[in-house]
């Protein structure tokens, strides 16, 4: 029987119980066993050995405790952990590292034929219960993993970006929409045009092909993202641009900084020194020629 506390609801409760043990069972069976060993169990053999270990450990029959808050626990607990439901309804879900390589998995994977009794009971009683909670917890986790794995990639990329290669100050030349495309990540560009729907074109050997209109937004947020990846470290034809634009049409140091502020252009002080460089670059231009 469960000792509940009257202060937490029941769900939280459960997930709470047995602390001690839950973190013992962490270390022997799932850091040792699936993350260094590479071992593949199943999701029932899991609850049993942490049945075992609280009644090992606390004196405690914890034959109750379901599978299905097991498996969240261990799935908020190790992102790294895989779950993966064979087809066949007698074989219970199984569990493995992510790292885990096929043939190794396939190496690994448990005897069909262990399958023990009390686990087929187990899941006939809570499969309605848990299918959909168990498709929700593989879809968080997946989408999670893969999320984050493209945000590392796009994180590389961003910081192999040289930035702007031209020498200073930058002229009209330079900061124009061609130029502004080569301080852009292909892979950043063409995420950004599948998210909003402008291509289904699945490539990164070039920048995909979107209507003109759309190519200059993707391209503006896109070194907005650049500059601030780079935290001002690296300008772009946009953020000098429309810095030097806003100085022209304003003289606001105020709308500038409120710009750069939100990621859009340069600081004031890098306008104003870009404003100056090119006076001087007229001027000893104009002197060439007279």
């Amino acid at each position: 029987m469960f000792l509940l506390r009257p202060d937490k609801p029941e769900t939280e409760q459960d997930e709470a119980m047995f602390d001690a043990s839950y973190k013992l069972f962490c270390e022997r069976i799932i850091r040792q066993r699936l993350l260094v060993n590479n071992e593949v169990l199943r999701m029932g053999q899991l609850r049993q050995a942490f049945i075992d270990m609280v009644k090992a450990n606390e004196g405690v029959d914890a034959s109750n405790y379901r599978q299905d808050l097991l498996k969240k626990r261990l799935a908020q607990d190790f992102p790294q952990l895989a779950f993966h439901m064979p087809t066949k309804r007698n074989v219970c879900e199984l569990v493995f590292a992510e790292t885990l390589s096929k043939d190794a998995l396939v190496d690994m994977l448990p005897d069909p034929s262990g399958t023990e009794t009390t686990q087929s009971s187990e899941l006939s009683q809570t499969d309605s219960d848990n299918e959909t909670g168990r498709t929700k917890c593989q879809t968080t986790h997946e989408d999670t993993r893969t999320l984050y794995t493209a945000a590392l990639f796009l994180k590389r990329l961003l910081s192999d970006t040289p930035g702007m290669s031209c020498p200073w100050p930058p002229t009209s030349e330079n900061v124009n929409v061609t130029e502004s495309q080569t301080v852009v990540p292909i892979g950043l560009y063409n995420l950004l045009s599948w998210i909003i729907g402008s291509t289904e074109e699945p490539t990164l050997d070039h920048y995909v092909n979107i209507d003109d209109d759309v190519h200059l937004k993707v391209l503006s947020v896109c070194q907005d993202i650049v500059y601030l990846a780079s935290k001002g470290r690296k300008q772009t034809p946009k953020s000098l641009a429309l810095g030097l634009t806003v100085r022209h049409l304003t003289g606001s140091s105020r709308i500038a900084s409120l710009l750069n502020r939100l990621g859009h252009c340069a600081s004031w002080d890098t306008v104003l020194s870009l404003d100056t460089s090119l006076a001087q670059l007229t001027l000893v231009e104009v002197s060439h020629h007279s």
